[in-house]
């Protein structure tokens, strides 16, 4: 009897034996409640044994290496947060901290914020040559107020200037406001006041800087959709477009001109370019400092009319008062209490 109770507890440790070498070895079975994944090739202890608790044999209990960081774009630094404090050690260290969205500087001392170079424009310090050069160097933000500085020099005779950064593609630069009936737009007087006077008259011509431009936008201040358009390289007659074009850059001017270059756009013409490609004369086409500028009265009232003045006839298309048709009209449509914009790009 002795004897089979001591074969049957001799059987009874090697069963458990084996049950502990097969959890602790290298081959254990990721999906064993009694899998232990941890290192040690050598066993416990630094004691010699088979595979240890882990084993190279048991890939199936590793966990997988982390993936790869991703590589900043080609020509780009990238920098990482640290929660490292600021010392002298490492002065002139550079992270992004991700908190506050932000690169900072580590001074020897404390992290600070570096300060960033405002865009193009957006102060008086970093004006652009004009509206276009803002739009086509990637610093516009839409329709509003930037500082232009059309002589390129010292930034210490910059001034705001309304910019349309929508229509036809942008970057038109507003140098005159109508907003009274009998007011006479264009001026031989500068005034960089008039580039961001939206809403009241204000006279100007041209900055005599921007000797480059290429075309002259009428529109009301609330509706583009109402526009015409001056072409300056639109072609003959070149003498006519001489003369308006100095008289849009200053010179006193009281004419009376055949004047090639225009298109428009309004309601009328189902919002489309009208001609659809090529340009316009406008016969009879004034250009006065002190009346303004308009096709004759007596004309098709379709094209340009902001006299000092109105007329009696009505072939317009809308007008909202009498006093508006002849004095404040686009592409046919008058009126009296909107501003009109004279822009330039």
């Amino acid at each position: 009897m002795s004897r089979l109770f001591l074969a049957f507890g001799l059987a009874l440790f090697l069963s458990s034996f084996a049950a502990v070498y097969s959890a602790d070895s290298g081959s254990c079975s990721a999906s064993s409640s009694s899998c232990k994944c941890r290192d040690g090739r050598d066993g416990r202890d630094g004691k010699p044994g088979r595979d240890g608790r882990d084993g190279k044999d048991a890939d199936e209990c590793k966990r997988p290496p982390p993936p790869p960081p991703t590589p900043p774009p080609s020509g780009a630094i990238q920098f990482g947060d640290t929660a490292e404090e600021c010392t002298q050690d490492i002065a002139g260290t550079v992270r992004y901290s991700t908190s506050k969205n932000a690169l900072e500087l580590c001074d020897g001392s404390s992290w600070s914020q570096l300060a960033t170079v405002p865009d193009s424009g957006q102060t008086p310090e970093r004006p652009g040559v004009h509206c276009l050069d803002i739009l086509n160097s990637g610093n516009s933000r839409g329709d509003g107020f930037y500082w232009i500085d059309p002589n390129g020099g010292s930034a210490d005779d910059s001034f705001r200037a309304y910019c349309d950064m929508e229509t036809e593609g942008g970057g038109w630069t507003l140098f005159a406001t109508k907003v009274t009936t009998d007011f006479p737009v264009i001026s031989t007087t500068f005034s960089a006041a008039a580039a961001q006077s939206t809403q009241a008259n204000a006279a100007s011509h041209i900055h005599p800087d921007m000797t480059d431009w290429k075309q002259i936008m009428f529109r009301f201040n609330d509706n583009n959709n109402i526009r015409l358009i001056y072409e300056r390289a639109a072609g003959s007659p070149l003498s006519a477009k001489t003369e308006f074009e100095n008289f849009l850059m200053g010179t006193n001017a009281g004419l009376v001109r055949d004047l090639h270059g225009f298109y428009r756009y309004s309601p009328a013409d189902q919002n489309k370019r009208h001609p659809a490609s090529d340009f316009a004369t406008i016969n009879q086409f004034h250009f006065f400092n002190d009346r303004g500028v308009s096709e004759a009265h007596a004309g098709t009232d379709r094209w340009l009319d902001m006299w000092v003045n109105p007329e009696s006839s009505d072939n317009y298309v809308s007008s909202d008062s009498a006093a508006s048709r002849g004095t404040k009209c686009i592409a046919g449509y008058c009126f009296q209490n909107k501003p009109i914009w004279v822009m330039v790009r």
